[in-house]
């Protein structure tokens, strides 16, 4: 059972941010530094956090959040709540990308983790680019 009460729960998720975290603002200041034009939150189905050039959506996506490598570490959280939770996350991820891909889109992801080897990130998204 959660410790929290149902309106504390809500309060708490209320107060995270969906755009404009860290995590984007650190992709963001990599595309800058390698001079990589972008638009940042186009508005389009699904939320990108941006697009490069006229088909290439990325999505920056927290590896807790979206689940990266789920099967191996959800049964160490605590209450079915964040399983669940985590799991919806993941079916909606692919539903977007599957509609977006459809409708002549290239999606990217980069996970949190993989921000760590910047040069690699700016290899995936040019390479992703000239597609």
């Amino acid at each position: 059972m959660d410790n929290l009460t149902r309106e504390q729960r809500h309060l708490n998720m209320s107060r995270i941010k969906s755009s404009g975290t860290r995590l984007e603002l650190k992709f963001f200041q990599l595309l800058d530094l390698n001079n990589i034009s972008y638009i940042k939150f186009p508005k389009l189905y699904g939320k990108p956090d941006c697009q490069i050039g006229e088909n290439l959506l990325v999505f920056v996506d927290s590896d807790f959040w979206h689940g990266w490598h789920f099967e191996q570490w959800k049964d160490r959280l605590p209450k079915n709540y964040w399983v669940e939770k985590i799991e919806r996350n993941r079916q909606r991820d692919k539903k977007k990308f599957r509609l977006l891909r459809k409708q002549g889109y290239r999606v990217l992801r980069i996970w949190e983790h993989s921000l760590k080897n910047q040069e690699k990130v700016i290899e995936k998204i040019l390479r992703q680019r000239l597609l």
